[in-house]
């Protein structure tokens, strides 16, 4: 899977849980989603009452075995700390995201100069059009529900991403094992002469109906089988 394909893996996930309140089945389904990693961050079990923003971004890492690069955590400010670990923090409010990075918000944001208040919101980035950023988040509005948010790059109340490193977990094309100082069917081509199916010559010639007869009966019955 490309980096692009897991970053669309990881938006469609929580694109998928939009428009769930609290205390519906798919909210249950993220905090249990949450509290079935171990070992659980900070020994903090979550309940179906806490505030579950990062619980709801930390499940789409664990629901997709991406755990490594999109460390677990129900606190926003734990898990900025964890992004700065890792050197996956951009502390820069006017960055442009890419689909799959997370948006850390501080609602005590005044608006003047660069925002260092202490985040206490989260949610992914599931898209980006000129300026203009889309967010899925949990624990969103009153009712608390999984919501979407349209925000512009350098809004008021960024605080930073996180930008896990989905290119780490990408497929590497594989070394190739062939031989290419030899045909492609060199070694069944072999196979077949050992076990009397061919005589070894012409492997490249056209093969009439009369020969693909006699290579079947000698498969089924033998060297002799076509007597």
């Amino acid at each position: 899977m490309t980096e692009q394909q897991l970053r669309q893996q990881a938006v469609d996930l929580i694109c998928g849980w939009v428009g769930a309140p609290k205390g519906s089945a798919t909210h249950h389904q993220i905090i249990d989603i949450y509290n079935s990693h171990k070992p659980i961050p900070r020994g903090i079990r979550m309940s179906y009452t806490m505030d579950w923003c990062a619980a709801t971004t930390s499940a789409v890492g664990i629901a997709l075995g991406l755990t490594d690069i999109m460390p677990v955590e129900c606190s926003c400010g734990s898990l900025l700390r964890l992004y700065q670990g890792l050197r996956r923090w951009v502390e820069d409010d006017a960055y442009v995201p890419q689909l799959g990075d997370l948006i850390l918000y501080s609602w005590a944001d005044d608006g003047v100069g660069d925002n260092i208040k202490a985040p206490n919101h989260v949610g992914m980035v599931v898209g980006v059009s000129g300026t203009t950023i889309t967010v899925v988040e949990g624990n969103m509005g009153s009712p608390s529900h999984v919501g979407t948010r349209k925000i512009p790059v350098n809004g008021r109340y960024i605080r930073g991403y996180c930008c896990p490193d989905y290119a780490s977990m990408a497929d590497k094309p594989p070394a190739s094992n062939l031989d290419t100082t030899k045909p492609w069917y060199a070694d069944s081509w072999k196979k077949a002469t050992d076990l009397g199916l061919v005589d070894g010559t012409r492997p490249e010639d056209p093969i009439t109906r009369a020969e693909v007869v006699e290579i079947v009966l000698r498969a089924l019955y033998g060297q002799k089988g076509a007597e």
